[in-house]
Formats: structure tokens, sequence, C-alpha cells
């Protein structure tokens, strides 16, 4: 089993988790999206089971690649660097069709509804209508494609976990043979959970307008003391950007605030309300919330974090080895034409 070759891979393991855990194989929708509409002009360069992949498919993903050899010096694009770009794009494209085309025979209940809350979940993301049509404009979707895309998106979601591919089942002797391999990789420096109320104050500022600041967090903190609650009176007085999310900061470690903000948010005790503390920004007053000492973080703690990670390694392997079966039995024509074999 590999380890992780980090020093302080629970964090990085955090944020690799936000941003990878998708369904596998996450570009069956992305790729099918960007086909244009179908016109006798498009090339054929491949069939699947007699289902045409045309040229233009590939382009999105050929371009990108190609930027990269431009940034890096690339002078001129030759025949023989696009036939590769376009090859390794379009074994890409086969596995997904592959996939979507075994994904289409199974049956699925509540179809419409799924796909509903698909459409939903990604309206919530951009926020409003307007900037979910935006979206879907930019990448030149409408919203009957949108939902035809959608619709193959379900029946492989739905495929994947029938055949034990997605979120396969780690035993718990895996798990924990895998944080004791190498628990140093988890050491995490100390870090508390703290929310904060800022009345700004400019650092040229005179007495007064210091003492006017001063007195109005001063009744601010007064008003919690006596009852009031944090959050909600973070998002009517504070002057800092995390007001709208009442003055939470989440997780810190020391040096994310100014050294005298630290000094007393490490300090104050769980669930209190702090003393005024001034930084270089104006006049502070703390709340934290949850407090993780420094160490390595214990198995209960990044047990959940570890079963993802080996959950997405494994599907992974499962998918590659599926396709690698479908691929045995489908009938796959190439039609990419290799400039190397031109006269």
């Amino acid at each position: 089993m590999k380890k992780m070759r980090t020093i302080n891979c629970y964090f990085i393991l955090l944020a690799f988790l936000a941003v990878s855990l998708a369904t596998v194989p996450t570009t069956i929708a992305a790729t099918d999206g960007e086909k244009k509409e179908e016109t006798t002009e498009r090339k054929v360069i491949a069939k699947i089971n007699g289902q045409p992949i045309y040229e233009d498919q590939l382009s999105g993903d050929v371009n990108k690649s190609l930027k990269k050899w431009k940034k890096y010096g690339m002078r001129q694009q030759t025949p023989e660097l696009t036939y590769r770009l376009q090859t390794k794009s379009l074994n890409k494209v086969i596995d997904d069709e592959l996939v979507i085309q075994a994904a289409q025979k199974i049956k699925v209940t509540d179809l419409d509804k799924k796909v509903d809350r698909k459409i939903s979940e990604m309206k919530k993301r951009y926020g409003t209508d307007k900037q979910f049509e935006d979206h879907l404009q930019k990448r030149n979707l409408t919203k009957q494609k949108l939902r035809e895309n959608l619709t193959k998106q379900v029946y492989v979601d739905e495929y994947l976990i029938q055949k034990g591919i997605s979120d396969p089942d780690i035993p718990e002797a895996q798990i924990r043979e895998f944080y004791d391999s190498s628990p140093e990789n988890y050491a995490r420096k100390e870090t508390i959970k703290v929310s904060h109320i800022l009345i700004k104050v400019d650092e040229s500022a005179g007495p007064e307008e210091k003492e006017k600041a001063y007195l109005k967090i001063e009744e601010i903190r007064k008003e919690i003391i006596g009852g009031k609650d944090f959050a909600e009176m973070a998002k009517e007085h504070s002057q800092c950007n995390s007001a709208a999310g009442g003055g939470s900061l989440r997780y810190i470690e020391r040096g994310y605030m100014p050294k005298e903000f630290d000094e007393v948010a490490f300090a104050t005790e769980k669930n209190t309300v702090s003393k005024i503390v001034e930084t270089k920004f104006g006049y502070h007053i703390i709340l934290v919330t949850d407090k993780m000492p420094g160490g390595i973080a214990p198995y209960e703690e990044v047990r959940d974090f570890i079963k993802k990670y080996l959950q997405k390694d494994e599907s992974k392997k499962k998918l590659a080895e599926h396709i690698a079966l479908l691929k045995e039995k489908a009938t796959i024509e190439i039609l990419l034409e290799d400039p190397s074999t031109k006269e």
C-alpha cells in the first residue's frame, strides 16, 4: 500500500477530498455536453459498438494540452503531436462511451426525479437562475441538452453503484493499517475554531475616533454577555468580510491573524467571549467554539477521511478493470489517421 509522502498529510488529505471525491467518472456529462450539433461535415474518428465518435469531441481536451505545450516552449504544432494528443483524448472518450452504453441497459427508478435533483443542485452551486443560465450559455448547452447529459449521468451513477464500483466497502483493518503505517503523516499544528466581531479603526485615527469605536464594541460585548447571539451580532455590527457568516473564520492556526489577536484567541476558553482586543485593523471581540491541540491527529478523527481516500483509490482500480472487460466484449473501430503512416 502506498504511503502519503507529505509531512502534513492530514490537512492535504482534507483539501484533496474537497475537490476530488466526485462520482467516477466525472468527465462523462462534460464531454458529451461539449458536442456540437450533428452535421454531415463532422468527421468520424472512431465507432464504439456502432456509435460514432467525432473529431470535434476531442478538440477541447486537445487544445488545452496544446496550450500547455506552447507555455513550455513549443514553437510549432506538428501533426505527430496533435495525433498523440488526440489518441490520448480519444482513449478517455472511448472509456466513457463504453460505460454510458453499458449503463443505459439497466433500469433506473424515479429517473426524472433524480435528474431534477441534479439540476436543482447545479442551480444552488451557481446562485441565481441568471448565473446558472450564463454558465449554460458559456458551455454552449441548452437546457434540453443539459437534461440529456444529466440523464446519462444518473444512469452511470446507478450503474457504478450496482457494479460495486462507487463507494466500495473498505475493511476497518485496512483503514487502520493505512493510519498505523505512518501516523506521523497526520501531524498538525494547534488550531482553534473562531468567530470575531470587528469595529474598524484606521491606524492613523485620533483619540476621539478610537474611543468612539471602543465604546461601540464594548457595548456589543455587553449585549452578547447579556444573552444576545454572537453570530447575529456579528452580522449586524461587524465590519469584517466574515460578518455575513456570523463572524466565522473557521479553523485557524497561529499566524493567520495578527499577533495580538492570536495571543488572546488561543488563550480564550472554549465557548467564552474574549476581552476586547486591539490590532492594526481595529477592535475585536472573539468567540472560540472548538480547540484542536497540536500533535498527531488521533485515528478516530481522521478515520472517515482515510476511508474516503481509500474508497476513491479502490473505485479507480475497479473502474479500470471493469472498462477492460467492457472493451473485450465491444466492437471498437479506430478511424483516426496516423500522420506517420502517410507517404
